[in-house]
């Protein structure tokens, strides 16, 4: 067998889990999210399910693929072989977050283009939803290709693909600068973000929470399933990057700096955006909370307008920011590829990496083209929704079910502690065996409750039921398929 290849060092690879979670999660995500739910009251929520969620389950997964130097489905396996599914679930879910992620990574190689000119200083929305979406009247009218997101969708997979065409030495050239470049440019919009007049005000909705909005389920519904996102748990990305790790890598404490990491990305972005949201109040003599409509397309219609409304170095701006939405998104995007051509390579040792990425990112792309077309916005929210709400939860309940009540003598545990300084003790155990799978299963079951009284964003229920619901049913079953077909 073909020796196993490892990251060239612990930083590198912390490197490379921060850029995996410090993605478009971050500038793009969160920032709707804690707009959509009170401000300082979701990120309190974040905090909190970052340490209870968050850390115990990512130390669990990079502690799994490390032990066993496998990918998701073969790691699941030293536990029970009926497992494997678990690990082929999480990939097939991280498939389908891949496939719109690049169309969302498409908008922003056309903003970057549009950013020399800043293109959009007449009518900011407009110019999103028209001239780059096509966006159609709704989910059952696909309206055609989008040539503009069509054309920056190929070029994003052109760049994803020679990112990982070699593997994790291609990998580990590129996190150098793509998951530190993007600190430096945020700092850059952060200084400029809080100088503006107005923009205490809107600091202010971001770190002073409201304490009533906590007691609604769907904020802490929300947090949670940010971090699953942010940080790439349940996708299979950090079992397959922590497989790449030497076996005496030290797991606790990379795993808080990811955590940092990611958090800190999270915190810059957010003061970007709401010091920015509150020079707009200003400026348009609203309230902060009735600026914009919040959604997926925040970052794509709040900034353009934000940077034309700038008094100075509109253009150095607007480039610097799109080009940071390229290098947070490629990160991501590149891990999650990783997630499925980890275990793959594993099982066809004698297939060449260049050959497995080209195939991997043709079946990928073609999966993603529904979402460049007039309706695709509208797919993505609902499949976003979807993966992220239910998929990957009940991805996250399943693993810590599986190590906290299958894994004999708390193997993983005693790994993790043979090769790290900082210890896990009875709270890291009893979080994994009780708090994660209760917890979860509550606000599962919620959410559930939720959306079947009020159909989520009031999408008719067919598109409901085939674009969100269905991909997350048929999941195990795909991946059923595909680990006979891979096999031997």
């Amino acid at each position: 067998m073909a020796q196993r290849l490892h990251w060239p060092n612990r930083w590198i690879f912390i490197l490379a889990a921060v850029g995996s979670a410090a993605g478009l999660g971050n500038l793009w995500r969160f920032p709707y999210m804690a707009y959509e739910h009170g401000g300082g009251a979701f990120v309190l929520a974040l905090v909190i399910a970052n340490i209870v969620i968050g850390i115990p389950l990512l130390a669990l997964e990079v502690g799994m693929g490390q032990m066993t130097q496998k990918g998701a489905p073969d790691a699941f396996a030293s536990i029970r072989k009926s497992f494997r599914f678990l690990g082929w679930f999480a990939m097939i879910g991280g498939l389908i977050v891949l496939s719109y992620y690049m169309a969302v990574m498409g908008w922003g190689v056309n903003y970057l283009a549009s950013a020399f000119q800043l293109g959009w200083a007449e009518d900011p929305q407009g110019f999103f939803f028209g001239n780059v979406l096509n966006l159609s009247d709704g989910p059952g009218t696909i309206g055609g290709i989008s040539w503009p997101v069509f054309t920056g969708f190929i070029i994003a997979w052109v760049i994803l693909y020679f990112c990982v065409w070699k593997g994790v030495e291609s990998v580990s050239k590129v996190v150098k600068w793509s998951a530190t470049l993007p600190f430096v440019i945020l700092a850059i919009l952060l200084v400029r973000a809080v100088t503006l007049e107005g923009a205490g005000a809107g600091i202010e909705l971001f770190l002073v929470p409201e304490w009533a909005a906590l007691k609604d389920p769907m904020l802490w519904m929300g947090a949670f399933s940010q971090v699953f996102f942010s940080l790439t748990l349940a996708f299979g990305v950090m079992l397959a990057y922590g497989s790449l790790n030497n076996p005496k890598t030290d797991i606790t404490g990379s795993v808080i700096w990811i955590v940092l990491g990611n958090l800190l990305v999270s915190l810059m972005s957010g003061f970007v955006v709401f010091g920015t949201l509150g020079y707009m109040a200003l400026t348009q003599d609203v309230a902060i909370t009735e600026v914009v409509a919040g959604g997926p397309a925040l970052a794509f219609v709040v900034f353009p307008q934000a940077i034309t409304l700038l008094p100075a170095l509109n253009t150095f701006v607007a480039v610097i920011f799109f080009l940071m939405v390229l290098t947070l998104g490629i990160d991501s995007a590149f891990s999650v590829f990783e997630s499925f051509a980890v275990p793959l390579k594993d099982r066809f040792p004698k297939l060449s990496t260049k050959k497995l990425s080209l195939i991997l990112s043709a079946v990928a792309m073609a999966l993603g083209v529904i979402f460049t077309t007039g309706a695709g916005l509208y797919y993505l929210d609902i499949v976003d929704h979807f993966v992220v709400n239910y998929g990957f939860v009940v991805v996250g309940i399943l693993e810590a079910i599986a190590v906290g009540w299958f894994m004999k003598g708390d193997k993983l545990k005693k790994y993790i502690n043979k090769v790290s300084g900082l210890q896990l003790g009875s709270l890291w155990s009893f979080a994994v065996k009780f708090f994660i799978p209760g917890f979860l299963t509550i606000l599962l079951a919620y959410t559930v409750y939720t959306d079947i009284i009020n159909p989520y964003e009031g999408y008719p229920t067919w598109a409901l039921l085939c674009i969100g619901v269905l991909p997350i049913a048929v999941a195990p079953f795909i991946g059923a398929i595909l680990d006979k077909m891979t096999s031997k």
